[in-house]
């Protein structure tokens, strides 16, 4: 074998080990954590195994990562109870909650100290635009439309600001938050919808914010309605004593720098967010 292809080949086993697929979830000796899509595989890979890891050793049962295919793969195996713990943003639980019933719930990060977040409704700083109220007729984008920050928050916001009111606004979906700050440097659009996160990185290209989004819980840790009792006690410890050790805030930041702490949720936390999904999903075709 050439030292490229023993190259590769490691390369593989690597990724096979780490990342499981989704149906593995009852692999016996394992626990699969599943993550939605919301960067590329092998990000979410660096992001995510030290997490895996941590836990692993605290609850003293192999972890393993499982990455959905799409937002709905995602969804739909934490419904039918196909994954063991799942990473999962807070309207996707919302609609887990809504068509399944609840899930015991195990921890939501604090980034920054704060255990919510706003969404960016941004433009170039070219752009004569300052307020929601001048955005009819104008072209906005969004990123994927099943995320609360990719489109629902901000769909809400403009819904309620009247961006919609006489049927000129259009939308379009760019699939990723990066792919929105660039559309709109670009001159592509009109506004976007982007993470506090991803304006901050390309707000000194020339991007403004004109308005924010309603205050959103941040995303939360869930497990199978039927793991053990035992298990998601041992799991809802060891991630509420997460920073209590140097290996559990190595595994918080390679998840996001910014993440301060696991701390305790609650299925009512994400009452308003329920509201929103309600408003949005009633509005004239709202996915269009």
């Amino acid at each position: 074998m050439t030292k490229g292809l023993a190259q590769l080949a490691c390369t593989l086993i690597i990724l096979l080990t780490a990342c499981l697929p989704y149906q593995h979830s009852y692999a016996g000796d394992n626990l699969i954590l599943a993550v939605h899509p919301f960067l590329p595989h092998q990000e979410l890979e660096k992001r995510f195994v030290p997490l895996t890891k941590y836990l692993g050793k605290q609850i003293g049962k192999p972890v393993k990562l499982g990455i959905g295919a799409n937002y709905q793969e995602h969804t739909d195996y934490i419904g039918i109870d196909k994954v063991d713990i799942a990473y999962t943003g807070p309207a996707s639980y919302v609609k887990v909650t809504n068509t399944y019933g609840n899930k015991p719930v195990l921890a939501k990060p604090e980034v920054n100290g704060r255990s919510f977040f706003q969404g960016n409704i941004i433009a170039h700083t070219d752009n004569k635009l300052s307020k929601l109220s001048q955005l009819k007729g104008k072209h906005t984008a969004f990123g994927d439309p099943n995320p609360a920050m990719s489109f629902i928050a901000p769909y809400f916001t403009l819904l309620k600001a009247g961006g919609f009111a006489d049927g000129s606004t259009k939308y379009s979906f760019l699939h990723r938050h990066s792919n929105v700050a660039l559309a709109v440097l670009a001159g592509d659009f009109d506004t976007g919808a982007v993470k506090p996160d991803i304006y901050k990185k390309y707000a000194s290209q020339g991007l403004k914010v004109i308005a924010q989004t309603a205050k959103i819980p941040e995303h939360l840790f869930i497990t199978r309605a039927d793991l053990p009792k035992s298990q998601i006690k041992s799991l809802r410890r060891a991630m509420l004593e997460i920073n209590q050790s140097p290996e559990g805030i190595q595994a918080l930041h390679a998840i996001k720098t910014s993440i301060t702490n696991l701390v305790e949720v609650k299925n009512n936390d994400y009452e308003n967010l329920r509201v929103i999904i309600e408003e949005v999903a009633s509005a004239t075709n709202p996915l269009k």
